[in-house]
């Protein structure tokens, strides 16, 4: 009987330890935004012949990784990347290396979901990084989360 009692009291000890957690960590986060665990996390968008590939080292407010753009039949664009993150985005400089010549790119990422995105069109130069003419608009990345590498 004292076993039986024993097993319950460190079950339900167990499960309040548990949840206490659980709403703590939904305290701390927004609505709508993706919790961002330490982690390395790999995202992939195929189409037809053209792949982008990210690979994102996220350690506390800090994220490095790896971009390529692989277009079919055109330059390949490809390069590490640095930045930090606060929420679900991460605001990145990115050292593109294509064409033969490496230039620093600032990219916005935000999770959602299982996916990354961010936007990419016209650029102009500002302190030596190419930054979205208009940040609003353009052509929008879809990443889907997949399996690394």
């Amino acid at each position: 009987m004292r076993t039986l009692l024993l097993f319950c009291s460190l079950m339900i000890l167990v499960s309040c330890q548990k949840n206490s957690s659980t709403e703590s960590e939904k305290a701390n986060s927004q609505p709508g935004e993706v919790a961002i665990k330490p982690d390395t996390l790999c995202f992939q968008q195929i189409l037809k012949r053209d792949t982008t590939t990210l690979q994102l080292k996220i350690d506390g407010p800090t994220a490095s990784g790896y971009l390529d753009n692989n277009p079919y039949e055109k330059d390949r664009a490809r390069g590490p990347i640095e930045g930090t993150v606060a929420g679900n985005q991460i605001r990145a400089t990115w050292s593109r290396s294509g064409e033969g010549i490496t230039e620093r790119y600032a990219i916005t990422f935000t999770l959602k979901g299982d996916a990354i995105v961010w936007r990419e069109g016209e650029r102009v130069q500002k302190q030596g990084i190419w930054v979205l003419k208009e940040p609003a608009r353009g052509y929008e990345y879809v990443l889907n989360k997949t399996d690394c590498k």
